[in-house]
């Protein structure tokens, strides 16, 4: 970042590494500052959205992805916290949606598919959250996350 200043790529870079480390406060200070030089940028909207949502403070979060999904409705990431903070405010419906055209975006991302697959078991739809953990699994067999709902969803389908 201090060789070159002018370029968002390395800040990005290091919210994005924020981001998968779980370092919300980390991730809220460095997103303020993206959003003071860089406002315009996606990427910058994407990460402020996270770290709200990392926060605790999901109202705020959705407002601000949903700004990220607005100007690109194919921004998977976005699409995947959307559809995370739907479900954490209750709104299934939203949630659903955004997980599958986060889905529709990037197929190849199991933590999406992990997502939808917890959504639909808490929802009661064994069969479809099966469906979409085996999914993970098959894009990522070490995802400790789809084999902990696929174990769960194993132990709520009724006996045959």
């Amino acid at each position: 970042m201090r060789a070159a200043p002018a370029d968002p790529l390395p800040a990005e870079q290091l919210a994005s590494v924020l981001s998968d480390a779980g370092a919300g406060d980390r991730l809220l200070e460095l997103s303020e500052k993206l959003r003071q030089k860089y406002p315009d940028r996606l990427e910058t909207r994407y990460y402020y959205a996270a770290a709200l949502f990392m926060d605790g403070r999901t109202p705020e979060a959705l407002n601000a992805v949903r700004t990220v999904v607005d100007a690109n409705p194919r921004h998977a990431r976005a699409q995947n916290l959307l559809g995370a903070a739907c479900a954490t405010t209750g709104h299934r419906d939203c949630a659903r949606d955004a997980f599958l055209a986060s889905i529709d975006a990037d197929p190849r991302d199991p933590n999406t598919y992990v997502n939808l697959g917890q959504l639909l078991l808490d929802s009661g739809d064994v069969a479809g959250a099966t469906d979409y953990l085996t999914q993970a699994l098959t894009l990522d067999p070490t995802n400790a996350a789809a084999r902990d709902a696929l174990a769960r969803a194993r132990r709520s389908s009724p006996a045959r």
